[in-house]
């Protein structure tokens, strides 16, 4: 299974993922490795039915690659689970749920009713150990969205419960932690509004977003967990929204903090 997914994935990215190779993209450990010595290493884990790498690598590794990261782009299941000490951020763009039946049969409602997961609890650990030795930990869009009470959604302090139809929502700063939302002005975008299990006061919740048809929403969150730190920001499922100066804004902002 995880031979059709990575085929699959590389065959439909590669003419864009081409494009990003010239800039540092990997595939793997071995070319951030073979590149990285002395230079701060990134791991980014992008990419689901839904959601094409390209976009997410340009939208979440660009700035950093200019800077002089390293960067290590997984959109397999080749996960270097026991080298997660090694870098000095993971990020995470990829829901839990596995959609092999969706790529074989363009099927929206797969016939395993999203039950299978690409991902085994104790792998999820890894991301909560991770963390809680110090580790600096971003979760982008659908990143934190995995089975209740496991290692991804504890270091979350959330849980995704659904998102009804996409409509127009205005996505405004709380006030929280206004590092994390310096130069970003209230905005309206299509995007998702995640419905999500969460405790605020276990977090800070720093934008939020609101609709006629579906009321608030959290849209980004951030605290300490253990030594290290967790930044959780949702607008991102399409093109039009990543690209937003203001989703771009935010996004440079939640590395910032996060590396500080």
């Amino acid at each position: 299974m995880s031979t059709t997914r990575r085929r699959i994935l590389q065959t439909t990215a590669a003419s864009s993922l081409a494009v990003l190779g010239g800039a540092g993209l990997g595939t793997g450990t071995g070319a951030a490795q073979s590149q990285s010595a002395g230079r701060k290493r990134v791991l980014a884990i992008l990419g689901d039915a839904y959601h094409c790498v390209a976009p997410l690598d340009q939208a979440l590794l660009g700035r950093l690659r200019k800077s002089g990261w390293a960067a290590t782009v997984i959109m397999d299941y080749n996960v270097p689970w026991d080298d997660f000490p090694k870098y000095d951020l993971i990020i995470n763009a990829r829901e839990g749920r596995e959609y092999i039946n969706y790529y074989r049969e363009r099927d929206g409602d797969p016939p395993n009713k999203g039950e299978a997961r690409w991902i085994t609890p104790a792998q999820e650990q890894k991301y909560e150990d991770y963390v809680n030795a110090g580790g600096r930990f971003f979760s982008y869009h659908d990143g934190f969205s995995y089975p209740k009470g496991n290692g991804i959604s504890r270091i979350a302090r959330a849980y995704f419960i659904r998102h009804p139809a996409i409509v127009e929502i205005k996505v405004t700063p709380t006030g929280k932690m206004p590092e994390l939302t310096q130069g970003v002005t209230p905005f309206t975008c299509s995007d998702e509004e995640y419905e999500v299990e969460m405790d605020e006061s276990q977090t800070s919740v720093f934008m939020e977003s609101h609709s006629p048809e579906h009321g608030r929403a959290p849209q980004g969150w951030a605290h300490t967990y253990g030594k290290g730190k967790v930044a959780v920001f949702i607008p991102g499922h399409s093109v039009q929204t990543m690209t937003h100066p203001m989703v771009r804004r935010t996004i440079d902002n939640c590395i910032d903090w996060l590396l500080k």
